[in-house]
């Protein structure tokens, strides 16, 4: 698998930029508000979040390229 890889969480304004197996940026957009955070897993339950958003399990989804531009794009 290739690097960086994005999936959105369905129905929520969370989107993510997965940078490798054990990292990743979330961007949460809330009241107008965007907010940002990067995460380095260290412990076993966020390996499997980052192993289910690979998987899209649960609610994650592929993000659009439209998506990816407005969220992980230069400008941000």
């Amino acid at each position: 698998m290739t690097f960086p890889q994005y999936r959105k969480l369905d129905g929520f304004k969370r989107y993510y930029e997965i940078l490798d197996e054990r990292t990743f940026v979330e961007v949460a957009v809330m009241n107008d508000t965007i907010t940002r955070q990067t995460v380095e897993a260290k412990q076993y339950p966020e390996m499997l979040r980052i192993k289910d958003m690979l998987a899209q399990e649960w609610n994650f989804r592929l993000m659009e390229d439209e998506e990816i531009e407005q969220f992980f794009g230069e400008e941000n």
